[in-house]
């Protein structure tokens, strides 16, 4: 089955990922200054403007190990440190318990050096007959024995317990525990991922549906697209997922011989960093290229076309955009009010750092 693209995604994700180098520059001062001024005109005396300052934004080093590119969190099918706690207080006076199961529905007692799972209500539900029991899935438990065999046990809609049969194979290790579906209504076709049981993932439906392989522990991953809004599909084992929104764009900032690198997470701060920068407009009157090569610098590189935009604090701004149709790239200079850098890293520092702070 072949899955269409929509084409009103202009500005796709970045979904392979890379390695940006750090760069090096000269100067130890991470604080900068751009002043603007206006030329002189008919002997009038040049008119300087305000001056505006800038600096390395400071949350590439006190949140560097949060940024990646699955900071942005939307939907996690199943926390195991929360669903697997350890008894605090005991719940029942003729059981010893030793782990509380979605938040004291069900215990995990201890008989002897065996332990079972009982109920919220004191109904036993397994027999102390392993040696370690945890909660893999909202629904299933693992069950392991002395001999270290494992087994699963399923919470029934009923709150029952009952244990897989010896031979039967669970959903989740079957050869195709997730598959991608599709649904026409009114001529628009939309997709969708459907667990082996027949349950829809996440109950969304999708502009477009693939499999993906991230540089992330998981068993499978697919991309996900909803009108100009890109995600992840990442799951586990046990194949619980995690659902992220996806990269719309990459970051390079060097300041003062700093370097720092992040991505664009939502598609909020996408239209608003392309709102801006399309805002800029230009300084005419001028073609050359940079010529200093450790000037202070902004670089984006935005979707799969790969088009990118490299700003400098000295105003030039080069521009690298390749044409989806006939795959030409289009490479051009431009220059920019000097303060334009300053605008774009102070919204670096205040907008773009919210998608990195440690929640």
């Amino acid at each position: 089955m072949t899955f269409r693209r929509p084409a009103a995604v202009a500005l796709c994700i970045v979904t392979a990922l890379f390695s940006l180098s750090a760069c090096k520059g000269g100067g130890d001062d991470d604080s900068s200054a751009v002043t603007t001024t206006a030329p002189s005109t008919d002997g009038v005396p040049p008119v300087v403007q305000e001056q505006a300052t800038y600096s390395f934004p400071q949350f590439f080093v006190d949140n560097k190990d949060n940024i990646s590119l699955y900071s942005n969190l939307v939907y996690n099918s199943f926390d195991s440190q929360t669903a697997n706690a350890a008894v605090e207080q005991q719940p029942f006076t003729s059981l010893t318990c030793e782990t509380s199961f979605l938040d004291g529905q069900y215990y995990s007692y201890i008989t002897g050096d065996k332990k079972g799972i009982v109920s919220a209500d004191g109904n036993i539900m397994l027999s102390a007959a392993y040696t370690e029991i945890s909660l893999v899935r909202p629904d299933t438990f693992l069950l392991v024995t002395d001999n270290g065999s494992e087994s699963y046990a399923i919470i029934e809609e009923s709150g029952v317990v009952t244990p897989v049969a010896e031979g039967e194979t669970i959903w989740f290790e079957t050869e195709t525990p997730v598959q991608i579906k599709s649904s026409d209504d009114n001529d628009n076709t939309t997709y969708y991922l459907e667990s082996a049981r027949g349950k829809t993932v996440y109950n969304t439906y999708w502009d477009y549906l693939e499999p993906i392989s991230l540089d992330i522990a998981s068993t499978a991953a697919f991309s996900a697209y909803s009108g100009d809004e890109y995600y992840y599909i990442v799951f586990d084992k046990y194949y619980n997922y995690k659902v992220y929104e996806g990269s719309y764009a990459t970051v390079e900032v060097f300041i003062g011989g700093q370097y720092g690198n992040c991505f664009i997470l939502s598609s909020e701060h996408l239209n608003q960093i392309s709102t801006m920068i399309d805002s800029f407009g230009t300084v005419l009157g001028t073609v050359s290229s940079p010529s200093d090569p450790s000037a202070d610098y902004v670089k984006f590189v935005f979707g799969n076309t790969k088009s990118e935009v490299t700003i400098s604090s000295s105003g030039f701004c080069y521009t690298e955009e390749i044409n989806p149709e006939d795959g030409m790239s289009h490479k051009y200079f431009t220059i920019v009010d000097k303060l334009c850098f300053a605008d774009v890293i102070d919204w670096i520092d205040k907008e773009l750092s919210q998608e990195y702070v440690i929640k």
